[in-house]
């Protein structure tokens, strides 16, 4: 949907009067990372840790560390070479003067690039069949049926806990594997915590099974019930049923290891999901003159459903993935060992649009449409949201000269407003979709508590675009360029999960937080594109595509009591790295201000106190800045440390055929945001990046600490 109303999508289809034209594609490829992190070699590491308990007083841990060597680069054990990917496609289509038909099936395997098959595996097959028949002139019939089955393993990849995170935080000097060829333990020191394992065995013990099954398909009939009035009605449908399960084998992973499992658990579940579409359109065309009139009217019922029944087993026989189902698992938890999932939303919409056109110079376009969700309540179920676009082709009028060089040439602009519902289920009622327990009679006793706080005046997100544009073709058509201004205002943001006082529970098991209408933001830029093709002979053509984008951002309210909404939290007791407030971009990074390393004590005793931020500092510590001027280092001190939001997008595409052979390349940039960095621990004995090796310079390396870790506000 845009601002000039709603964007109709089709699919392939075959052609009338042609004969039956079969297809096979087929490819071979294969991935593997094309960079890691620089990280520290065992040598490194070793004199790093040493240096470090030498400057605390304490004995160093690795007396000989110039004979460790590289040690174990937990990277390379990690990423395989060469990980196959497979793609198979077949297809038939032709038709006759009345009927179209096109046939297709596909096989994709792809098999990830940490991990074998048995533990990083996607496969999907797909089918689809398309029909289309011309009953009469006036009376036309289409139908698509599509089916896709999708099969995968997976594990954890990313955030705290993850695999990678815990092959950049491992110590280099720890072999994967132990002199009896077990893997070996991470130990369990201050300096390592109780988080970090070995990254090789957490793979090795992750097991899980993912099937989903997708049916899918519309049918449509097109009916000119007289000269320029055509009827046209369209039922489209999803339905994708879905099996997993997950396995939780007893495994150690050293002592007071937070991911020690000391019972064997298996977690199966079965959900049911899809959704509907009717469509009815009347569209009514007419010219008089050189006037084209074209009004359509369309009526749009939706709805989407899900069901979901969950279960969990212990103590599983022999503690084997080969065994992990709950019809063979002998205990409970002693608590409630299943759940249920359902939801039900539909959407109802009445939309019209009107299109003019004079003599394809002028064009006018005017769009209405009256939505209703039951994702809200019944005082904000419905909201309008009307639109417009006018363009004027200049290449057609009369005083526009011929020419080579410009062969078309049009101004445009728009303006419009959309919806957005997409939030979660019932967030404007309250549901007892919550837990709790209490002690009755001496004894614990489960029962149910109110879910997610829910919030009645939750009300449709709105986006309001101002878009004017010049579209022009050169060169013979052979050049495309595009160029805009937009103005893209989003009020009444939904946003979900907003923290409220402890004493409303959404920090209970099973609640959360309100869904509220946060507050609004503006998004202002020129969007660029150009694009080149031509046919150099029969047998060879190529084409180029360049394409930017500038972004302004800026949030214009916040209606919170609080007047800003945090978020992007990483855990652990860390505060939330980003937020939203007026006058800055939307999720800025908000953090301690860095300000060099304290170099000795002296400069530790002149700064204002660190302690607040979680010890006292001493030399070799990143010193941060007092922003508020009270002599005291705490969250009060915190400011904006950069955008998450880039201030220009670009990318660029290159294709070349050549007698049926192709090569494609392309790229893309995203220039003048920050990103966060958070995949490190902050204890003495993990693992480092590479930077820190620079560091005979200590001026030097003072000022490039202050650049560098300026994003790094969470210590």
């Amino acid at each position: 949907m845009g601002a000039n109303g709603i964007i109709l999508v089709t699919t392939k289809k075959g052609k009338k009067n042609t004969k039956t034209k079969v297809s096979y594609n087929g490819s071979t490829g294969f991935q593997e990372a094309s960079r890691k992190l620089p990280l520290l070699n065992a040598t490194e590491y070793a004199l790093l840790v040493n240096e470090s308990y030498a400057a605390a007083g304490q004995a160093v841990p690795y007396p000989n560390a110039a004979g460790l060597g590289k040690g174990t680069d937990w990277q390379d054990e990690l990423f395989r070479k060469g990980a196959p990917i497979i793609n198979n496609d077949f297809s038939f289509s032709g038709g006759s003067d009345k009927v179209v038909y096109a046939v297709s099936a596909s096989d994709l395997t792809q098999e990830g690039i940490i991990g074998e098959a048995d533990k990083s595996k996607f496969k999907r097959n797909t089918a689809r069949m398309s029909l289309g028949f011309d009953v009469t002139d006036k009376f036309k019939v289409q139908a698509t049926v599509n089916y896709a089955y999708i099969h995968y393993r997976n594990f954890n990849d990313s955030g705290l806990g993850s695999v990678l995170f815990n092959a950049v935080n491992a110590p280099p000097t720890l072999s994967p594997y132990d002199a009896d060829g077990n893997y070996s333990l991470v130990p369990s020191t201050p300096g390592l915590g109780a988080e970090i394992i070995n990254p090789l065995a957490q793979l090795d013990n992750t097991f899980n099974d993912n099937v989903f099954k997708r049916l899918s398909g519309n049918f449509s009939i097109d009916y000119e019930i007289l000269k320029g009035l055509t009827i046209t009605s369209r039922i489209g449908f999803n339905s994708v049923t879905g099996q997993a399960k997950n396995f939780a084998k007893i495994v150690d992973y050293g002592p007071s290891k937070v991911f020690n499992v000391t019972r064997s658990r298996v977690d199966q579940n079965q959900t049911n999901s899809g959704d509907y579409t009717f469509d009815l359109f009347a569209t009514y065309k007419k010219n008089i003159n050189n006037h084209h009139f074209a009004v359509t009217v369309i009526n749009t019922i939706y709805k989407e459903y899900f069901t979901g029944l969950y279960a969990s087993g212990y103590d599983i026989p022999y503690n084997s993935w080969a065994f992990a189902d709950i019809k063979l698992a002998t205990g409970t938890s002693g608590s409630k060992d299943v759940a249920s999932g359902y939801a039900d939303e539909r959407r109802l919409s009445y939309i019209g649009r009107l299109q003019y056109d004079f003599k394809e110079k002028y064009l006018l376009s005017f769009v209405y449409r009256r939505d209703g969700s039951t994702r809200f309540g019944p005082s904000n179920t419905v909201a309008e949201f009307p639109s417009m676009t006018a363009g004027w082709v200049i290449s057609n009028e009369p005083f526009f000269p011929t020419s080579e060089t410009v062969n078309f040439l049009k101004v445009r602009g728009s303006y419009g407003s959309l919806g957005n519902d997409q939030i979660g289920s019932n967030r404007y009622t309250g549901t007892l979709s919550g837990e709790a327990t209490y002690v009755f009679d001496g004894a614990l006793v489960n029962g149910t508590a109110i879910g997610v706080i829910p919030n009645p005046n939750i009300k449709w997100e709105v986006g309001r675009k101002f878009d004017v544009g010049l579209d022009t073709k050169l060169f013979n058509n052979k050049v495309n360029i595009t160029a805009d201004y937009y103005n893209d205002r989003r009020s009444d943001l939904l946003i979900e999960g907003v923290p409220a006082s402890a004493i409303a529970g959404g920090a209970a098991p099973g609640s959360g937080n309100a869904t509220i209408n946060a507050g609004t933001t503006t998004n202002k830029g020129f969007e660029f594109a150009i694009d080149y093709a031509t046919h150099v002979s029969n047998d060879l053509s190529f084409r180029m595509n360049y394409n930017l984008t500038t972004i302004s951002n800026n949030v214009t309210e916040v209606k919170t009591l609080q007047k800003y909404v945090e978020g992007g939290g990483f855990g652990v007791g860390q505060q939330a790295p980003s937020r939203m407030v007026v006058n800055h971009d939307i999720g800025y990074y908000y953090g301690y201000q860095t300000d060099g390393i304290f170099q000795n004590e002296a400069e530790v005793n002149a700064h204002p106190s660190q302690a607040a931020l979680g010890a006292p500092a001493q030399p070799g510590d990143i010193r941060f800045k007092d922003i508020n001027g009270d002599g005291v280092i705490d969250p009060n001190d915190r400011t904006d440390l950069g955008s998450p939001v880039p201030t220009m997008v670009m990318g660029f595409n290159f294709d070349v055929n050549y007698k049926g052979f192709d090569l494609s390349a392309y790229t893309y940039a995203s220039i003048g945001n920050e990103i966060a960095r958070n995949y490190e621990r902050v204890l003495s004995d993990v693992n480092r990046s590479n930077v820190v090796l620079d560091r005979s310079d200590r001026r030097r390396h003072q000022q490039h600490s202050a650049k560098s870790y300026q994003c790094r506000d969470q210590q």
